[in-house]
C-alpha cells in the first residue's frame, strides 16, 4: 500500500514537472490572448490561462495546458483535432437532460471555427462535461455539475474566440445637410391705385364790397369859455352789410379828442 502511494506521488510530481516546464515554455512564446463569454452573458477578455468544456485533453485551450491545447470534434464518428494556434473561435450549446433537483448539463452540440475559415459542427469526445476558466488577473470561475450547491450553469462557457479584441471603430462623422431652404415667397402683388391728385383750389375770389353811405354822428361841439374847442369823445359802431353775400361787417370808430393848432 506504501508502495503504491509513492508511485502514485512520484507519477504526480512527475505530471506536475511536464505541465509546469511546458507553461515555461509557452511562457516565452507570444501569450495567448482571448475571450471568454459565459451563458450568464459575463464576458472575460485577456491572455487565457484555462478556459475548458471539460477535464481531458481536447476539451480546452490556454496557457496552462500542454501546448496550449486543443479542441477535439466527433463529426459522423471521425474525431477532428484543432490545436489552439489554428483555433479561432469554439461555441457550445448546452442542455438540461436531468432536472433542476438533479441537474446534468451536457453539451449538445460545438461549433468550432479555424483560422483558415473552416467551420466544424459536431459532438464532444468527452463524457464529463464541465467548464473552467480564468484569465490572467483575474478570477477563475468553475461549473463542474458534480459540485453540487456550488454549481451554476450561468458558469458554463458558452464561446472561446482566440485573439485581441479589435478596437471599436470610430464612427465615421456624418455630415449632416442643411435642409434646404424653401424658395422665399415672393409678397403678394397689391395693386395700388394712383392717387387722384386734389382738384386745385379755386383762387381766392376777393369781394369788393361797395361801401355804402355811412352817417356818422358827432357830438355836439361844446365850446368853452376860452379859444379851446373841445371835441367830445367816444366810440361809434356801426353795421355794413354785404349786398352780394349778406354777411354783416361790424365797424367800430374810436373818437378823442386832440388840442387845435
Amino acid at each position: 500500500m506504501r508502495k503504491t502511494t509513492v508511485v502514485t506521488l512520484v507519477a504526480l510530481l512527475v505530471s506536475l514537472g511536464v505541465v509546469g516546464a511546458t507553461y515555461a515554455q509557452t511562457e516565452e512564446a507570444a501569450p495567448l490572448m482571448g475571450t471568454v463569454c459565459l451563458r450568464s452573458g459575463q464576458v472575460l477578455s485577456g491572455v487565457i490561462r484555462v478556459a475548458e468544456f471539460g477535464v481531458v485533453p481536447g476539451a480546452g485551450v490556454g496557457m496552462l495546458l500542454p501546448d496550449r491545447g486543443s479542441v477535439v470534434v466527433e463529426v459522423d464518428g471521425t474525431e477532428h483535432a484543432v490545436p489552439a494556434a489554428q483555433l479561432a473561435s469554439v461555441e457550445a450549446i448546452w442542455a438540461n437532460e436531468g432536472t433542476d433537483a438533479e441537474p446534468q448539463w451536457k453539451i449538445q452540440q460545438l461549433t468550432v471555427t479555424t483560422q483558415a475559415g473552416e467551420t466544424i459542427v459536431g459532438r464532444p469526445t468527452w463524457l464529463l462535461h464541465a467548464s473552467e476558466v480564468s484569465i490572467e488577473g483575474g478570477p477563475t470561475i468553475h461549473a463542474f455539475p458534480l459540485a453540487g450547491t456550488d454549481f451554476s450553469a450561468d458558469n458554463l462557457i458558452a464561446k472561446i474566440v482566440i485573439g485581441e479584441l479589435a478596437p471599436p471603430a470610430e464612427a465615421a462623422p456624418v455630415e449632416v445637410e442643411a435642409p434646404a431652404e424653401p424658395p422665399a415667397e415672393e409678397p403678394p402683388v397689391t395693386e395700388v391705385e394712383a392717387p387722384t391728385e386734389a382738384p386745385a383750389e379755386a383762387p381766392a375770389v376777393v369781394v369788393t364790397v361797395p361801401a355804402e353811405e355811412v352817417h356818422i354822428t358827432i357830438p355836439p361841439i361844446v365850446v368853452a369859455p376860452a379859444t379851446e374847442v373841445i371835441i367830445g369823445e367816444g366810440s361809434f359802431s356801426f353795421t355794413v352789410t354785404c349786398p352780394k353775400c349778406g354777411q354783416k361787417i361790424k365797424i367800430t370808430v374810436n373818437v378823442e379828442a386832440a388840442p387845435a393848432d
